[in-house]
């Protein structure tokens, strides 16, 4: 039941409205005072402030400012007389909700304190929801242990509080949007709108108006006019995942946006300003494409202003296991809340795969696991039979020179990394362990030598004495 204060220095005022008030299922206190009112403030939870305008001693506006700064989101209606209609628009500006005049009538009263109490409802369930997105996009929400992604972690950190244009580049599955979504909800346009645009998932003809909207009549079927996401984004984020997909005549245009700030809709003369930031996500390699012709070089820079690289799960094995163990809380629903552990050798198995899917992938397998699972621990995951090693129930992947049915792409990863893995190896033999020694040979820095210890599990030490 909510609680609402009346304030007001006519006592048959308060009487009457307070009868009113509680006949139509409201708590009511009252307050002969401003002094009084804020005192009852003190040790109570009010809803509602209804205070009159003039009173003795402090008035209704110092009250409303006393409000304003101690209670922000606590809605006002000031009441006041016919003559006093100028103080009442002074009130609505310094944040009153409504104000009525006396004598009020009973239906408008009621009317005026509904809908106060509801938008007052609205707003605390919006500022609720934000909260929780806000938690959930966390940077706490980046499940990782490994030194790859606390960097990125750091670099989100970083940007997240400014307006700078950040491009996202990482293999399908690797979390892009998460990043993004991080970025925004931990950064300066939080309050705004996160608006996500999928480049590849919108036909080519259609991209552009999605895009900056159109106005009636710019082509058939345009009966009306629509917005598009850059003014969907304003004040906030617009996100645009796979960029490289996006065809050269919307290239040029959204390099013009970039440089300009400002957009007209499809068929339109109208200069809009453009007040959304800029999150861009690829799993293609733009500089290749922009080399290759496919992908403008004046737009690569304007989006790679601040470039972050995530590292595909296959370079991050130690995050598999907490991965794997948040995901399965995440959706313990699926299994009724049973299943809770994940058996060691369903872990290895999973260290021994590939994971072309990354984070995507691996959720999805988790998932399937959790609704087939018929006890409260996983003890099987469908990993793919090409790359299964280890997995229980399955026999073990062949090796690379008779894996002759894998994919070509596999198949050429595999003897990649079977033949880094055995230079490595090599020269920490022949440097006896010494990573800074390791990394001058194979001119790479020291933090891609122990990513890429930890990829192989290899441990230095051992070549030590």
């Amino acid at each position: 039941m909510e609680h609402i204060l009346i304030t007001d220095d006519d006592m048959a005022f308060r009487v009457a409205t307070r009868t009113l008030l509680t006949d139509a299922g409201y708590t009511v206190s009252l307050a002969n005072s401003g002094s009084e009112a804020l005192s009852v403030m003190q040790h109570a939870d009010i809803d509602l402030l209804l205070s009159d305008l003039r009173m003795g001693g402090m008035s209704g506006i110092d009250l409303l400012r006393q409000v304003r700064q101690r209670w922000p989101g606590l809605p006002v209606i000031m009441v006041t007389g016919f003559a006093s209609i100028e103080s009442a628009v002074e009130a609505m500006k310094l944040g009153a909700a409504d104000y009525l005049t006396k004598p009020s009538n009973n239906d408008e009263l009621l009317l005026k304190v509904d809908r106060a109490l509801e938008s007052s409802r609205k707003n605390r369930e919006l500022a609720m929801l934000r909260e929780e997105v806000r938690r959930i996009y966390s940077f706490g929400s980046i499940v990782s242990r490994s030194t790859g992604m606390r960097e990125v972690i750091l670099l989100v950190k970083q940007v997240a509080n400014t307006d700078v244009t950040v491009l996202i580049a990482g293999e399908s599955g690797t979390g892009k949007e998460l990043v993004a979504r991080a970025l925004h909800f931990n950064g300066n346009r939080q309050a705004g709108p996160f608006v996500a645009v999928n480049c590849s998932a919108i036909p080519e003809n259609l991209i552009e108006s999605e895009l900056f909207g159109y106005e009636k009549g710019a082509f058939t079927g345009a009966t009306k006019r629509r917005t598009g996401k850059f003014e969907e984004a304003q004040a906030g984020t617009l996100f645009l995942d796979e960029i490289g997909d996006l065809a050269p005549t919307v290239q040029t245009k959204l390099l013009r946006v970039l440089q300009e700030r400002t957009f007209t809709r499809v068929g339109g003369n109208e200069h809009i300003s453009a007040d959304a930031r800029i999150v861009a996500a690829t799993n293609r390699n733009l500089e290749v494409m922009m080399h290759q012709g496919d992908f403008r070089e004046d737009l690569f820079y304007r989006l790679n202003v601040f470039p972050i690289v995530l590292p595909p799960l296959r370079e991050r094995l130690e995050d598999i296991p907490l991965l794997a163990e948040h995901l399965l809380e995440r959706h313990a629903e699926l299994g009724g809340g049973r299943v809770r552990m994940i058996a060691p050798d369903v872990v290895t198995a999973m260290l021994n795969y590939h994971w072309r899917g990354n984070v995507r992938e691996l959720e999805n397998l988790i998932k399937r696991a959790i609704i087939k699972c018929p006890g409260d621990t996983l003890t099987n995951i469908e990993l793919p039979a090409v790359e299964n090693r280890g997995i229980p129930g399955s026999p073990p992947a062949e090796g690379i020179g008779n894996n002759t049915f894998a994919p070509y792409k596999e198949y050429i990863s595999a003897v990649v990394r079977d033949a880094e893995e055995k230079y490595l190896i090599r020269v920490l033999r022949q440097h006896r362990g010494n990573v800074n020694q390791v990394a001058r040979e194979m001119e790479i820095d020291r933090k891609t030598v122990y990513r890429k210890l930890t990829d192989y599990a290899i441990d230095p030490a051992r070549f030590r004495d």
